[in-house]
């Protein structure tokens, strides 16, 4: 397998957590090897949450593109997985991309170029990428997830970047000691660890030209399913972090009013508000259940 060159600081390095996901995971490797600009100052680190189906030897078909380092640990969660990354990580700015995470071609100029006009963050996070060729399911899922990373803005600067297409300054990731590793499942996490820079003093930065896709597998039974943890996640991260603003009615009824005018046709406006109603019933589920356990 490729290896960076130890005399080489890479620029950034780029730290992918996965468990039992092979072929999501080739997807997301596939994307990062076909980047439209030179991936030589990059350093790939996959991390192995202790799952069974990772065959180191497969990923050296992307060995001519990109210099990835391999680590398998017991399983302890994506929050473990992404502290053992920022350990090993060379480069001063270290990405996160979720397995699932297929970056567009223009991902990595547009992070380095986004750190470049901004050098003083701690943070910058993106947008999830929607096609037309997605299911109801998944474009839903994106806009509600593209408008939640909207809300989460005050004067100007982010208080949430999701580590499904994040990346922050390794210093800064170390000044407030990683991830919090009791969060167990990819959700809440990042939202915690974004809160604690921010707390800290730092700097965070949404910029929505850096794109990716993200959840295009979704279900019905897993959209809900997603959601409900979104739900359990908040109520834990509203109680480590009380002060945390809550969006208002106002934002809400944006959300539903930006859904009805996204989609021309009149089923698939009353299918985006049907499942929007939905993962709001199911987050509300997951915030409740949490609460009274």
């Amino acid at each position: 397998m490729n290896q960076t060159d130890p005399k080489t600081t890479p620029v950034i390095s780029i730290v992918i957590p996965t468990y039992n996901t092979e072929d999501v995971l080739n997807e997301c490797l596939r994307g990062l090897a076909e980047q439209g600009s030179d991936t030589s100052g990059c350093e790939v680190i996959v991390v192995n949450d202790g799952g069974k189906g990772e065959d180191p030897a497969s990923l050296q078909r992307f060995g001519d593109r990109l210099a990835i380092r391999y680590v398998r640990q017991d399983h302890q969660g994506p929050a473990a997985a992404r502290n053992l990354g920022i350990r090993m990580a060379r480069g001063e700015i270290v990405a996160f991309l979720d397995d699932d995470s297929v970056p567009l071609k223009d991902w990595l100029e547009r992070t380095l170029t986004s750190w470049q006009e901004t050098p003083e963050s701690d943070g910058i996070g993106g947008h999830v990428a929607k096609s037309p060729v997605d299911s109801i399911f998944c474009r839903v899922n994106t806009d509600f997830f593209n408008w939640y990373l909207d809300q989460q803005m005050s004067g100007g600067r982010s208080l949430f970047l999701a580590t499904c297409n994040a990346s922050y300054r390794k210093s800064s990731l170390e000044r407030v000691g990683g991830f919090d590793t009791t969060f167990d499942r990819a959700c809440g996490e990042d939202r915690d660890l974004s809160l604690r820079i921010v707390k800290s003093g730092g700097w965070l930065r949404l910029d929505r030209r850096i794109l990716v896709y993200h959840d295009r597998d979704l279900t019905l039974k897993s959209f809900v399913k997603k959601n409900y943890h979104y739900g359990a996640a908040a109520y834990r991260v509203y109680s480590m972090h009380p002060d945390h603003r809550r969006i208002s009615r106002q934002g809400y009824r944006a959300l539903f009013r930006s859904a009805y005018r996204r989609y021309e046709s009149w089923h698939e406006r009353a299918a985006a508000l049907a499942l929007l109603m939905v993962s709001q019933a199911s987050t509300a589920a997951g915030f409740l259940v949490r609460k009274l356990s």
